[in-house]
């Protein structure tokens, strides 16, 4: 391959990288990465790094809920002498695991746009004692030559992770059997739950054996129409979500590998009341921090939601998969519950200590971030707390805020945006992942998503200013709302097809 012309100089070391510091998503930690055994035959090199990260678990047919944790790792790289980044396109095979783990090519993908990294053993025979991971020296394959980087290019090298959690292929409820709870998804012509049993078609009507829900205020819960297709996510299938809500970290690791155009469409530090509401972020285009980092962020309109997906190469979740990460595959929905499982909440008043990824609540029973509480202790205010505050290695379920499967503040803290089956545009979702690259502009260009005016996208779970009852797993009040502004109760989690 000829050198490119936008490069000044030839070095001897055929490949360098700047990125020394570890990149935090939550509490995963990428460090030490280097470019080595590069192959200028095939054109590849293998990308090597550290990665760790706490309360991590594997369960595979040992107990239920037979899961595990897991780290999707990707990378992007940029010429030295440039500003552009560009995302690495991996191999689908010839990366080394570290002793203890799995790298697990996803069959969705070819080219790969990232990996997931995982337990290799069970580590724990039932639910809760979670430990951290600490693995050295892992490498993935990096096809440089597809990203037409010249053999003798000088390039920086980001490697990200973001903490995901596996949720099993299986049937499960959606719905809730409250006959006072309205708003939400029940068998037609029954006030049951309705079981999804397969990825197949689903007719919506209210008579018996199929789909229906309330339409609600202003149809915020949908058309009532259908049928849902066969390529619209289900739940039913196994697929990947993020643990925890997009950080404040995490959208500051995003902005700062755009372009100043991009940038331009993305940053969200300017809203009006934005600091008010715990919000962060400050700088500008490359250059963005995040003085609480470890914090959820709010401020995030659909159309942020979306380029984040696409950029890590994760899609938006559905709200069916909403409520079976919430409830699991093996239980019935009980009448009111929250996303851990039981009708208990008590929301967290009181922030122990510094907010700096180390603060604690001190609030006793408290589980959960809502009724929009003015804090006592830390920075004060209202807004959202840090992800997963509520969890420790031996915490349970309810203690913890936890979903069935272990994924973190489905209920409370700030809202999921999941698509939505109440509309044509929702409905023809099909789960396509993104691709790593966005439009010049900064937006998603991924057809099949619903677009930045947010028609096919909702709201589920409630968040930080809502009240208890906002915060059911059935409640599906702005399931269908196309609500596209940057609003400080507006949050998100990404998803992955397996």
């Amino acid at each position: 391959m000829k050198a490119k012309k936008i490069l000044s100089i030839v070095v001897t070391i055929l490949f360098v990288t700047l990125f020394t510091l570890p990149l935090w998503a939550n509490n995963v930690q990428v460090s030490t990465v280097t470019i080595t055994d590069q192959n200028t035959t095939e054109h590849y090199s293998h990308l090597t790094f550290d990665i760790s990260w706490d309360n991590s678990w594997r369960l595979d047919g040992v107990a239920a809920p037979n899961n595990w944790d897991a780290a999707w790792v990707f990378a992007k790289w940029k010429l030295t002498s440039g500003t552009d980044w560009a995302h690495c396109t991996l191999n689908t095979s010839g990366h080394t695991a570290p002793t203890g783990s799995v790298v697990e090519n996803p069959s969705s993908d070819n080219p790969q746009t990232g990996v997931f990294i995982y337990r290799s053993e069970d580590n724990k025979t039932t639910a809760g004692n979670a430990a951290s991971v600490e693995w050295n020296n892992a490498k993935l394959r990096w096809n440089y030559g597809i990203d037409e980087v010249a053999d003798d290019a000088i390039v920086d090298v980001k490697v990200f992770a973001i903490e995901m959690v596996y949720i099993t292929e299986g049937a499960f409820y959606v719905g809730d059997t409250d006959n006072s709870l309205t708003n939400c998804f029940y068998e037609g012509s029954t006030t049951h739950e309705f079981q999804i049993t397969s990825e197949n078609e689903i007719t919506v009507a209210n008579t018996s054996g199929n789909l229906y829900y309330d339409q609600g205020y202003s149809n915020w819960g949908g058309d009532q129409s259908g049928p849902i297709p066969a390529d619209f996510p289900k739940g039913y299938q196994a697929f990947y979500c993020m643990k925890y809500e997009i950080s404040q970290g995490q959208y500051v690791d995003f902005l700062n590998t755009l372009t100043s155009t991009q940038d331009g469409n993305r940053s969200i530090q300017g809203e009006t009341d934005y600091t008010t509401y715990r919000g962060t972020i400050c700088g500008y285009a490359g250059i963005h921090i995040a003085t609480r980092p470890d914090r959820a962020c709010n401020y995030l309109s659909w159309a942020d939601d979306a380029a984040y997906s696409d950029w890590a190469g994760l899609r938006p979740m559905t709200e069916l998969e909403f409520e079976k990460i919430c409830r699991g595959g093996t239980l019935n929905a009980v009448n009111d519950e929250y996303a851990w499982g039981t009708t208990y909440v008590k929301a967290a008043k009181i922030i122990s200590g510094t907010e700096d990824g180390t603060e604690t609540i001190t609030t006793a029973g408290a589980n959960c971030c809502c009724s929009y509480t003015i804090f006592t202790g830390g920075d004060g205010g209202r807004g959202p707390l840090r992800c997963g505050i509520f969890a420790t290695s031996g915490s349970s379920r309810e203690q913890s805020g936890a979903s069935y499967y272990g994924v973190m503040e489905m209920s409370g803290s700030v809202y999921e945006r999941p698509v939505t089956l109440g509309n044509s545009t929702g409905r023809a979702f099909t789960g396509t992942n993104g691709d790593g690259v966005l439009a010049s502009n900064g937006d998603a260009n991924v057809s099949t998503w619903p677009g930045i005016n947010a028609s096919g996208a909702g709201s589920r779970g409630g968040g930080w200013a809502d009240s208890p009852g906002g915060l059911n797993v059935a409640y599906r009040f702005s399931a269908a709302k196309p609500d596209a502004i940057r609003d400080k109760y507006n949050g998100f989690r990404s998803a992955r097809t397996q």
